[in-house]
This record gives structure tokens, C-alpha cells and sequence, in this order.
């Protein structure tokens, strides 16, 4: 799965990458591929699987390896 950590996001991977890919069991839930990453569900505001806005605590929303998973935080700033 190729996976787009977005801002500060990247500090969550190991090797501190935004952009990278990662090889999953089988097709997984969302929620689990978070903890899996390592990134906290509280830490991200908008989550898109191949482009498409997806709800982080839906349960139907699943990915698998051939997914792009884009992560993104809440913006800040003035």
C-alpha cells in the first residue's frame, strides 16, 4: 500500500518519511492500519483511500495492498 503521511503526520513513521510504501497481511480497516502505522486516529483530521474522503471510525471503510492512503492533520496557523 502506498501511504502519504502529510505534515507533521511524517513524525509518526520510524524513518520520520511522509511518502512510503507498506506491505499489509490481507485487506484491513482503517483503524487498523493506523495503529499498524503507528499514527493516532486523534492525530488526524482527513483520511483519503485513492482519493476518496473516508470516515476514520467507519468500519466498512477497509484497504488493502494495491490502496494509496493519504493522512492528513489538522491544519493550524493565521
Amino acid at each position: 500500500m502506498r501511504v502519504h503521511l502529510w505534515g507533521e503526520l511524517g513524525f509518526y513513521d520510524r524513518e520520520r518519511r511522509h511518502r512510503f510504501e507498506v506491505r499489509l497481511p490481507g485487506e484491513m480497516p482503517l483503524v487498523d492500519v493506523l495503529a499498524l502505522l503507528g499514527v493516532p486516529p486523534a492525530e488526524v483530521a482527513v483520511a483519503g483511500v485513492n482519493g476518496e474522503v473516508v470516515r476514520l471510525g467507519d468500519p466498512a471503510v477497509r484497504v488493502s495492498d494495491a490502496d494509496r492512503l493519504d493522512l492528513f492533520p489538522p491544519s493550524a496557523g493565521g
